[in-house]
């Protein structure tokens, strides 16, 4: 009797490992930025944290070449915040991207009173998710991309802590967008 009851049961244990339903995914969030612009539009949006930390898929739509050859070298945005209550040209922290010599190059992107510092990070592959963090301290932001060293770069005596904005994916440069691109993100603060 024992081994018929065993029978009859396994197959309703089983049960629940078997579904029709997908397998619950974490949303990445589509930024497409339209052919012959620099972004989607404008989007406004507070940072409550003194870190960002998300994963980004890049595709194919992210190879693209540029009418000036010079402009190939430009670093388009990727995601980051503005610092220190003020406009993002003057405090702010983001990576950057570009595709250059057949790869897609990620780099530290960063306004400090003004002066643009940028700093290569590392390569990533298309179509594979990343892990990307950036964390501010009370004197220098640090980028860290997933697979490579972290980056630090000094955040000015000059700033006055507070308010952060986010900003969100930008072509260009002096260019606009050749084509649609499409960038998945998945924000995880």
């Amino acid at each position: 009797m024992k081994k018929y009851l065993y029978i009859l049961l396994v197959p309703w244990l089983l049960l629940p490992l078997y579904s029709c339903e997908e397998a619950i995914v974490e949303p990445y969030e589509q930024f497409i930025i339209p052919k012959g612009t620099h972004s989607r539009g404008f989007r406004a949006q507070t940072l409550q944290a003194s870190s960002l930390r998300f994963d980004v898929i890049f595709d194919e739509t992210a190879v693209y070449e540029t009418q000036t050859i010079e402009n190939q070298h430009d670093i388009n945005k990727l995601y980051g915040f503005s610092d220190c209550n003020s406009p993002h040209h003057t405090h702010s922290a983001r990576f950057g991207w570009r595709w250059l010599d057949g790869n897609l190059e990620i780099h530290a992107y960063v306004y400090a009173s003004g002066e643009r510092i940028t700093e290569f990070i590392g390569i990533v592959p298309l179509n594979e998710p990343r892990a990307y963090d950036l964390t501010l301290s009370d004197s220098h932001y640090h980028f860290h991309l997933q697979g490579y060293d972290p980056v630090s770069i000094a955040r000015k005596s000059s700033c006055n802590r507070g308010l952060y904005y986010m900003l969100f994916p930008y072509f260009g440069g002096n260019e606009v967008a050749p084509h649609d691109i499409v960038i998945q993100i998945l924000t995880k603060y």
